[in-house]
């Protein structure tokens, strides 16, 4: 018997990082004025025409942890399960004011203006937009770490826009700078945070994501990677894989705490499904049966110290 030995790597345990620049979210629609309009997204809490009732409606101030999910969006946490948007907000304050320090941003982080600035400008979208408030801004803590300084993410390829602002949006703005008027960036922030929400002329935002798919998971694929793999959502497509698992964890109270979880063995059999392996090089179009094997007989895969021996 020959024996293949493979070491895998959750998607989920990607760190968080700037939205990869894709010729994937072009623009459908026009942004102006966008509203969510799809039925099935306010059933699955994707959009919300009271957006303050979130303010303090939730399963309280949830977990500072981290857990991997896997499939497709009826796998990740319901909106039964998320945080209010003032839990989300308040377990959030301290982190803003040094938001800037892990990016290469300009300063340590927001002052305290720019942060009430940024509440009150999520809460004015999210009314215009009709889209979750807590799914605009665990975007934006997903996108900038909420950093209003956050440097404009460069699209290699010098025909498309560039990702610039808090939501690092498709050719939006991006922040006047702290050197200016209280009230000109006031103005910055709220249009930096309509950008990502609503679109712009020259890519999709959350709107059009969730107009499209329904929920704000596969709208979180859309707006990471412009394709969405509706059975897999930590398929990257070339870009973040983590993102969906990390906005979903955001919903549920996770801020700070270590990007570690674990999968149960149905889940890591779907994600060994979707890798494709195959026989042995002697036995290349063969299927391989599958053993795990991890540390003792434990039914669950925990990672990142997990292998996988397959056996031919």
């Amino acid at each position: 018997m020959h024996m293949q030995q493979f070491l895998i790597t959750a998607a989920c345990l990607a760190t968080t990082t700037l939205a990869i620049p894709l010729d994937g979210r072009d623009s459908s629609t026009s942004p102006a004025n966008a509203k969510v309009t799809l039925a099935e997204a306010f059933t699955s809490g994707a959009g919300n025409k009271n957006p303050k009732s979130t303010t303090n409606t939730g399963v309280g101030k949830g977990s500072d942890t981290y857990k991997c999910y896997y499939g497709g969006w009826q796998s990740f946490p319901p909106s039964s399960k998320w945080v209010s948007f003032e839990a989300m907000w308040n377990k959030s304050i301290t982190y803003l004011k040094e938001s800037c320090a892990s990016t290469g941003a300009f300063g340590s982080g927001d002052s305290q203006t720019q942060i009430d600035d940024m509440y009150n400008s999520i809460l004015t979208v999210a009314s215009a937009s009709f889209v979750d408030p807590r799914f605009i801004f665990a975007t934006i803590l997903q996108e900038s770490s909420g950093c209003v300084n956050i440097d404009t993410s460069t699209n290699p390829d010098p025909s498309q826009p560039d990702n610039p602002g808090l939501m690092q949006s498709v050719g939006g703005a991006k922040f006047v700078g702290n050197s200016a008027s209280a009230s000109a960036q006031a103005s910055s922030i709220h249009q930096m945070i309509v950008d990502g929400t609503q679109g712009t002329t020259q890519g999709d935002g959350l709107v059009q994501c969730i107009n499209q798919f329904g929920n704000i998971y596969e709208a979180a694929r859309c707006y990471n990677s412009g394709e969405v793999d509706k059975s897999n959502l930590n398929d990257a497509e070339g870009a973040t894989a983590s993102y969906v698992n990390d906005i979903a964890n955001r919903m549920t109270g996770w801020l700070n705490a270590e990007q570690t979880g674990s999968f149960d063995l149905n889940q890591v059999k779907t994600m060994i499904s979707h890798l494709n392996i195959r026989g042995s090089s002697g036995d290349p179009e063969g299927q391989m049966g599958v053993i795990f094997i991890v540390n003792t007989n434990s039914a669950t895969i925990h990672y990142p110290d997990y292998e996988l021996y397959v056996f031919t």
